[in-house]
C-alpha cells in the first residue's frame, strides 16, 4: 500500500519554517489566483490587455508633460527614460502594497469556505503586478531606440532587483494587511501615504532638486533605492551605491518579519472578516 501523507491543522502558531512550507505546499494556488485576477481586471474592456501597455504610456505623458513646463532635472538622461525607469519599480511597489493589503477583504467568501494559506492572497497579487511590469520594461525598449541608448551589461542583475522591489512591496503588504484585519481605518489611509510617498522617491523627481539636509532621505528610502538600482542596472552612467547592499539585506528582514506577523494572525481572519 502506497503511504500516504497526512496533514494537521491545529490552531496552534506555526513556526515561521512551517509557515514558509505551507506557502511552497499551496503555490499551485499562486497561479491559479493570479490568473483569475487578470481575467477579471480586463474582463468588458474594449482593449484588454493592451491597457497594460496604456497605462504606463499614459502616466509617461503626464509626468513628462509637467516636467517640461516645470523644468525638472533628470542629468544627463533624457527625462522620458527618466521618469519610465522610476515608473517600473514604483509601479510594482505601490500595485503590491494597494492589492495584496485588500487581497484578504476581497476573499472573504474563499476564505471561510476552504483552508488555505492566507498569505498566498499577496503573493498572487505580486504575480499579477510583475506580469504588468514586464509589460512597461517592454515599452521602454523603443525609447531606448529613440534615445539611442544601450542597455547596459547590468540587466543580469534584474532577478536581484526585482527581489528587492517584490520585498519593499511584500513587507508593508503583510504588515498591512496583519494591522487592517481588525483596524479597517488603515485602508482608508493607506493609499494616501502611499500618494504621498512618491514625494520622496526618485520617480519623476531628481533628489538634487531637495535641499542639501533633506537629501538623506533617498538615501535611507529602500524604494528609492530600488529605482536607483533599476536605472543602475539598465544605463552605464548611474554608479553603484554601498548603501543598496545594507538597505536590501534590511529589507529582506524586515519582510520575513511581516510574513511571520501575518501568518500569526492569519487563523483569525474568517473570524475577523
Amino acid at each position: 500500500m502506497r503511504n500516504r501523507r497526512i496533514t494537521t491543522y491545529t490552531s496552534e502558531r506555526d513556526s515561521l519554517a512551517t509557515s514558509m512550507g505551507k506557502v511552497w505546499e499551496y503555490k499551485s494556488l499562486i497561479w491559479v489566483f493570479a490568473k483569475r485576477d487578470l481575467q477579471v481586471k480586463y474582463a468588458q474592456t474594449y482593449l484588454g490587455f493592451s491597457w497594460s501597455v496604456f497605462k504606463p504610456l499614459l502616466a509617461l505623458s503626464i509626468y513628462v508633460f509637467f516636467g517640461y513646463f516645470l523644468n525638472w532635472s533628470s542629468g544627463d538622461m533624457p527625462y522620458a527614460l527618466y521618469v519610465l525607469t522610476g515608473l517600473l519599480g514604483w509601479n510594482l511597489f505601490s500595485y503590491i502594497i494597494s492589492n495584496g493589503v485588500s487581497a484578504v477583504h476581497e476573499s472573504t467568501d474563499l476564505i471561510k469556505k476552504i483552508y488555505f494559506p492566507k498569505s498566498i492572497l499577496p503573493f498572487s497579487k505580486t504575480v499579477v503586478g510583475l506580469f504588468e511590469s514586464a509589460i512597461s520594461l517592454i515599452v521602454l525598449i523603443p525609447l531606448l531606440l529613440y534615445y539611442q541608448v544601450l542597455i547596459s551589461w547590468k540587466i543580469i542583475f534584474i532577478p536581484l532587483v526585482l527581489i528587492f522591489n517584490i520585498a519593499c512591496g511584500l513587507a508593508i503588504s503583510f504588515l498591512a494587511a496583519s494591522i487592517s484585519i481588525t483596524k479597517r481605518d488603515l485602508l482608508q489611509v493607506l493609499p494616501y501615504l502611499v500618494s504621498m510617498a512618491i514625494w520622496l522617491t526618485p520617480v519623476f523627481l531628481s533628489a538634487s532638486i531637495f535641499p542639501a539636509e533633506f537629501r538623506f532621505i533617498f538615501d535611507y528610502n529602500p524604494i528609492a533605492n530600488v529605482i536607483d538600482l533599476w536605472r543602475w542596472m539598465i544605463f552605464d552612467e548611474v554608479e553603484f551605491k554601498s548603501m543598496w547592499i545594507l538597505s536590501f539585506i534590511l529589507t529582506l528582514g524586515f519582510m520575513v518579519f511581516s510574513f511571520y506577523l501575518y501568518t500569526v494572525r492569519e487563523n483569525k481572519f474568517a473570524d475577523s472578516i
